[in-house]
């Protein structure tokens, strides 16, 4: 502990950071209390081939005036980060939190600020379309097979004389399965439609892991962590916050529906693009994954199993009905029309 605290001082060093005391808060954060200020030093998952686009991020928030990317101090040198080893550190100011997680609202409006300043029109040509259409064709494909295979573990199971609880959740989670992708392959159907009306698409910049840990609300809200960023469709990064969101049993999914409309107030969402946010909260992927996992490997450890089907379970239940509510709310073609 002590040589890390050393390390900790000597990167501090190239800051002219000189701190009054060193509190490691995770593996890879840590909570700096200097002589005017509180600071964050992160160990980031950087690499070098990552490190021009993670720079461009923090030019593109000071050019285009964006106050919610937590910015980054520059070095003695100038520079964003500083390497010890083959390890890359940056230094942030340390934001108290006045509520445990930001408000739903506050974090819709705010990410469809940044999506709306840094959005980027893509042309599509005959190629990209006909690209995506085959990749969606294929998505489809594997969707019906994980359709085949999750009624293969129910026969299995309920072939069995006494059920483990993993068994026995996932033959009683069948049903709303079934539901998921029935509504999954009609979103799919109405994309694929969809594809030859459009023209374009929207990139922005994407956080690429959004979730309540990289939020924090202090004076005002700031997205942190931003290793993981792309210029990528927006979709990527609402369907990951809700993916997140709606996993646990605390969650107002009821607000999650109602105040998308911050978001989009923000960054309009045409119909095809909410077709595409339903099919990635559709994704009975991970679900599936899971039960072969424990079908392979015979574990008995039952509660670790349990409690990931259960939250996927919670997610995708959360998926039929965001796909109900947009399709009364933005007035989309029904999937029963379709």
């Amino acid at each position: 502990m002590v040589n890390i605290l050393e390390n900790v001082r000597r990167i501090l060093e190239s800051y002219r950071v000189f701190p009054i005391d060193i509190e490691k808060v995770t593996e890879r954060l840590y909570f700096i209390k200097g002589n005017k200020q509180p600071y964050a030093l992160k160990r980031s998952s950087l690499t070098d081939s990552r490190i021009p686009t993670w720079i461009n991020i923090y030019r593109t928030a000071y050019n285009q005036n964006i106050p919610n990317i937590l910015p980054i101090y520059l070095n003695k040198s100038g520079k964003l980060f500083t390497k010890d080893g083959e390890d890359i550190y940056y230094l942030t100011p340390w934001i108290e939190h006045q509520n445990r997680s930001a408000s739903i609202g506050k974090v819709y409006q705010n990410l469809g600020f940044i999506h709306s300043k840094t959005k980027r029109i893509q042309q599509i040509t005959g190629e990209n379309r006909e690209s995506s259409r085959e990749n969606f064709l294929l998505y489809k494909k594997q969707m019906a097979e994980y359709r085949k295979k999750l009624l293969e573990h129910v026969e299995q199971f309920e072939a069995e004389h006494f059920m483990s609880p993993v068994e026995l959740f996932v033959c009683t989670q069948y049903r709303d399965l079934v539901q998921v992708f029935y509504v999954l392959e009609k979103r799919l159907n109405q994309y694929l439609e969809s594809l030859e009306e459009i023209s374009e698409w929207k990139v922005c910049l994407c956080h690429g892991r959004m979730k309540d840990s990289h939020v924090i609300h202090g004076n005002q809200l700031f997205f942190i962590n931003w290793e993981h960023a792309s210029y990528n469709n927006p979709i990527l990064d609402i369907s990951t916050y809700l993916k997140h969101k709606t996993q646990y049993y605390d969650t107002e999914e009821r607000l999650l529906l109602d105040q998308l409309k911050l978001y989009t107030e923000e960054n309009k969402l045409e119909n095809h693009e909410l077709t595409l946010l339903s099919i990635h909260l559709l994704d009975p992927t991970e679900y599936v994954r899971t039960i072969d996992t424990y079908r392979n490997t015979k574990s008995i450890n039952m509660i670790d199993y349990v409690v990931k089907l259960q939250r996927y379970h919670r997610q995708l239940l959360f998926s039929i009905r965001f796909s109900e509510y947009i399709e009364e709310e933005y007035e989309m073609v029904s999937l029963d029309e379709s």
